[in-house]
């Protein structure tokens, strides 16, 4: 929880100050949005490799580099000076940060399994709370006045505590080193009973190839990851410029969405054990649609940041769902969590130049017409969400439909 925390924070911290590197370097939106692709494009370069990785190195190992080449990156951020440099400095973060974001992932799924709840939705809460902290102290140093120097410091923050919380990661691996009381072999029930563990049967792929269940998967989070981004891309800016806020009041905005998205990943875990992921996902994309259409019909600051708040809840469970629903694709494991995290970063390499572009044609509001009609598409497919682990009899009726 610590690493994800870790990770929200130096992306919030930065993300946060999206209105001051634009003006730092005097860029429009469309540049502006060509230059975050390059995120998008270092994820997509670096995730097909991951789970590979990880199954040959271990988590623990794959984090700690991660950690410390993303949290190097996003300070370089402040030491851009044209757009293109931006790109390329963005890229080569992206490779840390998907690197860094699918391992952690395959790490947290080997857990959950082992535990057999669905604590996916709490290690996303750290996440998200990391990024309340990253652009709460965003909007803090913005409304002090602070530069850009806010960006290393920060991230030097982030990376000793991605460190330390990564050196305290279950090895899932039979070859990785076993320096805590775990064997990646077996667990134990509270009661100390061993029992299977089938993260380690998850570690080892027994199929090849692409299935048809993990790219419909990778569709839900993509849509999820897309509406999430362009919270995280464009909300402060949309508040600036289309509403007319101050700086300060689009980072609380940005803080405000990240703290919406901490509780409702925190209540995730009981409602998506009470009715089953299909219907969440169901619920969440209804939420985070209407929250967006809030945001960008409304002329009032006030409406827009409740808007925010509706768009952070509904999109705050889903990511972590398919991360859970990923992990039990039968006999795919950690090549099944890195096919759909790649899927899903697909859409930090689309998302934000194409609502850039957009935003330049129509405006930045109607350009966010985009994201809701993927989060559309998602309500669609979320039957493909359903619990698939062996002897789970959920109270929802998700499964029954799915199977009638």
């Amino acid at each position: 929880m610590v690493v994800f925390a870790a990770a929200g924070f130096v992306m919030g911290q930065a993300l946060a100050r999206v209105p001051a590197v634009r003006d730092a370097l005097g860029v429009d939106k469309a540049q502006l949005g060509l230059a975050l692709m390059g995120m998008g494009l270092g994820s997509l370069l670096a995730m097909p490799f991951t789970g590979r990785l990880v199954d040959r190195l271990g988590s623990r190992r794959v984090v700690l580099v991660a950690v410390l080449v993303g949290c190097v990156g996003w300070g370089a951020v402040a030491l851009a000076p044209s757009a293109p440099v931006l790109m390329a400095t963005l890229v080569v973060t992206g490779v840390a940060v998907g690197i860094w974001d699918v391992a952690m992932n395959i790490q947290a799924t080997h857990v959950e399994q082992q535990r057999d709840r669905s604590w996916m939705p709490y290690f996303h809460a750290g996440f998200s709370a990391g990024a309340v902290l990253g652009s709460g102290a965003g909007a803090l140093l913005a409304w002090l006045g602070v530069g850009l120097v806010q960006l290393p410091a920060l991230a030097a923050l982030a990376a000793v505590a991605g460190v330390l919380g990564a050196a305290r990661f279950v090895p899932e691996t039979v070859g990785e080193e076993q320096d805590g009381p775990s064997s990646g072999r077996s667990t134990s029930t509270p009661g100390g009973e061993p029992v299977a563990d089938p993260a380690a049967e998850q570690a080892r792929p027994a199929r090849r190839g692409l299935t048809g269940l993990e790219v419909l998967i990778g569709l839900v989070c993509l849509a999820a990851a897309l509406a999430e981004g362009a919270a995280n891309d464009w909300l402060a800016l949309l508040l600036v410029d289309v509403q007319g806020a101050p700086e300060a009041f689009g980072a609380l905005a940005l803080t405000a969405f990240n703290l919406t998205m901490t509780v409702g990943r925190l209540a995730g875990g009981p409602t998506i054990d009470r009715f089953g992921r299909a219907a969440v996902v169901r619920a969440g994309g209804v939420l985070a649609a209407t929250g967006i259409l809030v945001v960008t019909l409304v002329p009032s600051t006030a409406l827009a940041l409740a808007g925010g708040l509706l768009w952070g809840l509904g999109v705050s469970t889903i990511f972590p769902a398919a991360m859970s629903a990923a992990g039990e694709v039968p006999g795919r494991g950690n090549r099944a969590i890195t096919v759909v995290s790649t899927i899903a970063y697909g859409a930090f390499l689309f998302g934000a130049p194409t609502i850039g572009l957009l935003a330049e044609l129509v405006g930045l509001d109607r350009a966010l017409f985009l994201v809701v009609a993927f989060l559309l598409g998602m309500v669609a497919l979320a039957p493909v969400m359903r619990d698939r682990r062996a002897g789970r009899d959920r109270r929802a009726g998700d499964d029954v439909r799915v199977r009638a």
